[in-house]
């Protein structure tokens, strides 16, 4: 009987996990969402979804979670006192996964967007040595090259349409799309259009200068691979030992989880990996 009943409570955590994650997520199927006005002020990942929604998704994973670890704990058995404990533990990893999920998705697209930006400047470059202006330039860069560059590119001239300054609409798109490379080049052709020098030329520098930031972005992230694989496998090899000991020998692990002392332990463990963890990803990350 204790077994059909765990197992009922289980296939009912299976099913409403099941028909939150098809109501909730079968709009983001279609990609991304369409933008049709201004995105000042707003954060990226409203170009997926908004907000609200994305909080109403966070508190169904967080009440799914708790509810996933409560028949976890009444499977192994482990004492009442501390169910509390690790259902709010198991609930607020759950409330962050939809947010670190689209907070990837938002680093995908920037990543693509970045991934082409030389190619944008090139072609700015070529336009304007051909006697196009700028505005046409970008417009006829934007028709084929796709993605997400060709989205931002229509929004950009879409708003000087509007009645926007050029650059204006650049700096927009600098706020919409943070990125060193392309603040280097709202800057320089701001200063450009202010003054009156030969935009031409201060491309070929930028160009340049985008070119040697990408090859030495290359190589940093060649050396610090291994560093950041090695992080993750040094916080996760206590985690994968307590489970290994655990299975080979319960009654020896048996007071980690049965006992006061034990689960504060356990807390100050995992206070300790995370404190580490942090500390390797500072060293390893550079900035450019």
């Amino acid at each position: 009987m204790h077994w059909f009943v765990l197992l009922l409570v289980f296939s009912s955590v299976s099913g409403i996990c099941f028909i939150l994650c098809r109501t909730l997520f079968s709009d983001l199927e279609h990609g991304e969402t369409a933008r049709t006005g201004p995105w000042d002020g707003r954060s990226q990942i409203e170009y997926f979804i908004s907000l609200p929604k994305l909080r109403k998704i966070q508190i169904c994973f967080a009440v799914v979670g708790a509810l996933i670890m409560l028949c976890l704990l009444l499977v192994a058995g482990v004492p009442f006192w501390t169910t509390p404990f690790l259902m709010a533990l198991a609930g607020g990893a759950a409330f962050a996964l939809p947010l670190l999920y689209f907070r990837g998705k938002v680093a995908k697209r920037n990543a693509e967007f970045r991934a082409k930006l030389l190619d944008v400047v090139l072609g700015l470059n070529n336009g304007m040595r051909s006697g196009v202006a700028l505005p046409q330039a970008l417009e006829v860069v934007g028709r084929d090259i796709g993605g997400v560059m060709q989205e931002e590119i229509s929004m950009t001239l879409y708003e000087y349409r509007l009645g926007i300054d050029f650059t204006e609409a650049l700096v927009r798109l600098e706020k919409r799309m943070p990125d060193e490379n392309l603040k280097l080049f709202v800057t320089a052709v701001g200063i450009s259009l202010q003054t009156g020098g030969s935009l031409s030329d201060i491309l070929d520098k930028i160009i340049e200068t985008i070119r040697q930031r990408s090859i030495m972005e290359d190589k940093i992230n060649t050396l610090t691979a291994q560093g950041k694989f090695e992080s993750i496998v040094m916080a996760c090899a206590p985690l994968m030992a307590f489970g290994i000991l655990y299975a080979l020998d319960r009654q020896l692990m048996l007071p980690l989880v049965t006992t006061v002392l034990g689960w504060a332990a356990i807390g100050v463990v995992l206070i300790l990996e995370l404190i580490g963890y942090l500390f390797i990803k500072k060293i390893i990350t550079v900035e450019i």
